[in-house]
């Protein structure tokens, strides 16, 4: 289990919780890949920390000097191991991109003393509000602006431009930093969050309410239970995304390994088919059945409707057929109304039966219970115990089919 969760590993979790277990639980040792994203970004971040670092102490670096020690950062020996994701792209194209990326913050921002420099780089830990959970962030820049305002700061160099302040790629990542901040130097008044897209010269700025940060920190809380639930049941599953692409774990992926070992089979020429080619086949007879089952059942419930308004119309409630007959039997019955049905209705059902005492006649909805109660730890201790003894581990299979052409449409 962690001892320290931070943006990155939380957001791993959401991202793939598979991936997840293998980089801070099981800590697998791999080749870590180094692509040009990663490394421009690291190399833009270190540049703008010395220019800031410099023009704290009363000396701005001309743009020449900036733009040197940007390029100095590529020929380092990690420059020989850097992956190109796009195919389009070569690593001279990366570092071009980040020269004019320099250059527009350059302009914008020089003569870069619009505040006190407080830190660059900073990596901050604090506990979680409301928890014991430890935490940790790495703010890019810290200053406060002569009005008097502390701006946690940090860059970007991705073309990924959330929708403002309340986006949930911005407020994760900078409102845990704000808690960071405001833990250690509990002085400061006004904070705001500052994001630089380098790459589109925009700036994206936003005050967190003291609620939002509340309501922030329970969604952190809850993330770290599902994570010791996942940890205590071992159930990690695997999601793929636009993350597999920088996965350092493909080879030992459950939703990747198969493909690969089949095309290994396939590329040794053995004789017999091998047991991750009979897998396949077995996949691609399961894909052709789901599809009938669909069509069939979609008929079936078709037939159902039509054969329903024909008794209705027919006064019938038997139909004969060569093979046999079908019964039709339409009954008509009272119910109370159901959170599917109408919520507010259901909601008002509730209460009215509360104010009444008829509690006897309510259902205990479990999966409320759990989701809402047990897995969020909102109890006291001595009744989290209680409850746990009447905690089963169920263990369930869901085989779910996506068609080849639907894949090749999704890339599109």
């Amino acid at each position: 289990m962690l001892s320290t969760y931070s943006n990155n590993s939380l957001g791993t979790y959401r991202d793939c919780p598979r991936q997840f277990k293998y980089r801070y639980i099981e800590r697998i040792e791999v080749p870590r890949r180094l692509t040009a994203d990663t490394y421009l970004g690291s190399a833009v971040h270190r540049v703008l920390a010395d220019l800031y670092k410099t023009s704290a102490n009363g000396v701005v670096l001309p743009l020449d000097e900036v733009l040197r020690s940007y390029d100095a950062e590529w020929e380092k020996p990690e420059k020989r191991q850097i992956e190109v994701p796009n195919e389009r792209m070569t690593v001279d194209d990366y570092i071009e991109n980040g020269r004019k990326m320099l250059e527009l913050f350059y302009e914008r921002c020089k003569p870069f003393s619009q505040g006190i420099l407080l830190g660059v780089e900073m990596r901050l830990y604090f506990i979680l509000p409301g928890s014991s959970y430890r935490m940790m962030g790495i703010v890019d820049k810290l200053w406060k602006r002569g009005d008097g305002v502390v701006e946690i700061v940090d860059y970007k160099t991705g073309s990924h431009l959330p929708q403002g302040g309340t986006d949930p790629k911005f407020s994760r990542q900078m409102g845990l930093y704000q808690l960071a901040v405001q833990e250690k130097y509990p002085q400061f008044g006004q904070i705001e969050q500052v994001q630089h897209f380098l790459k589109m010269d925009e700036i994206i700025s936003y005050r967190m309410r003291p609620d939002e940060l509340d309501e922030l920190a329970e969604r952190f809380r809850n993330d770290i239970l599902d994570i010791h639930t996942a940890t205590r049941l071992d159930d990690f599953p695997t999601i793929e995304g636009a993350q597999c692409r920088y996965c350092d774990f493909i080879e030992r992926c459950p939703a990747k390994r198969h493909k690969l070992m089949v095309e290994a089979e396939e590329a040794a020429g053995e004789g017999e088919k091998a047991t991750y080619r009979l897998a396949a086949d077995k996949a691609e007879q399961f894909i052709e059945l789901d599809e009938k089952l669909k069509r069939l059942k979609n008929e079936h419930e078709a037939l159902k409707e039509d054969l329903r308004k024909l008794a209705e119309e027919l006064g019938l409630d038997k139909f004969s057929a060569e093979n046999g007959h079908v019964n039709v039997k339409i009954t008509r019955a009272e119910k109370f109304v159901t959170k599917t049905l109408d919520a507010d209705k259901h909601a008002e059902l509730t209460h009215l039966a509360r104010e009444w005492g008829l509690e006897d006649y309510f259902t205990l909805d479990t999966r409320a219970l759990m989701r809402e109660i047990y897995r969020k730890q909102r109890l006291e201790e001595n009744r989290m115990t209680q409850l746990k003894e009447f905690v089963v581990e169920d263990t369930g299979c869901r085989v779910t089919v996506k068609r080849k052409l639907d894949e090749d449409a999704g890339d599109v």
